[in-house]
């Protein structure tokens, strides 16, 4: 990896991308990070058990954020809500892979104005 102002071999822009999503409440409770890379199975972690990084771990070819993703990730928590019996509010920008299909039962999303 390298930092966007950081030179690399060749004088071209490396291509390297990750994406990590956060999740947390006001009062300070963290969810696992979610991280999207291009592959299912890095090398790095080769021999490791991604479930025990402490992080919930999807491939994507282009590292992006997808609907179906999100839709996973997004049904996932809600099912999480319901098993701990809370309601929350998530808020979101209004990304287009944000956008979802699935009824939500304990979660309510809530989208920022564009530009924010």
């Amino acid at each position: 990896m390298l930092v966007k102002s950081a030179d690399s071999k060749g004088g071209k822009q490396a291509k390297e991308r990750i994406t990590i999503s956060f999740c947390a409440s006001a009062t300070g409770e963290k969810l696992k990070p979610l991280m999207i890379w291009k592959s299912k199975t890095p090398r790095c972690f080769k021999g490791k058990d991604i479930s025990k990084l402490g992080i919930h771990w999807k491939s994507n070819r282009k590292t992006w954020m997808t609907a179906m993703i999100f839709e996973e990730w997004l049904t996932d928590f809600d099912t999480k809500m319901a098993k701990e019996g809370r309601n929350v509010l998530l808020v979101l920008d209004n990304a287009t892979c944000h956008k979802h299909q699935t009824v939500l039962k304990n979660v309510k999303l809530l989208f920022l104005p564009p530009l924010t």
